[in-house]
């Protein structure tokens, strides 16, 4: 996960990651970030391919959560939590006032 930026640019705009520093155009907003997301995949599988993907990653200050690699600069999204059943009897929904 990383940051775009995006700005207007001439006729158009722009999309920017900062901490990879790749910059993509395009005439509308969605297409600028559509072009940055590819541009910063190829780059990212061509770091890979040379066998400095991990190197490129830390230095630009993303960090490995188990799960992906994460930009320090994005705040990673809140965990979501699913409550399945109750802990208490349908007919008592108290602690304490019953037996479970």
């Amino acid at each position: 996960m990383y940051q775009i930026e995006t700005s207007r640019a001439g006729g158009g705009w722009a999309a920017h990651c900062p901490e990879l520093e790749v910059t993509a155009f395009g005439d509308s907003q969605e297409e600028a970030q559509t072009s940055l997301r590819r541009q910063v995949s190829d780059y990212l599988e061509d770091c890979d391919e040379m066998g400095v993907l991990e190197d490129v990653l830390i230095e630009a200050g993303f960090y490995d959560n188990g799960e992906a690699w994460m930009s320090s600069r994005v705040e990673p999204p809140e965990p979501s939590i699913r409550f399945i059943g109750s802990p208490f009897p349908k007919d008592d929904m108290t602690p304490g006032s019953g037996t479970l």
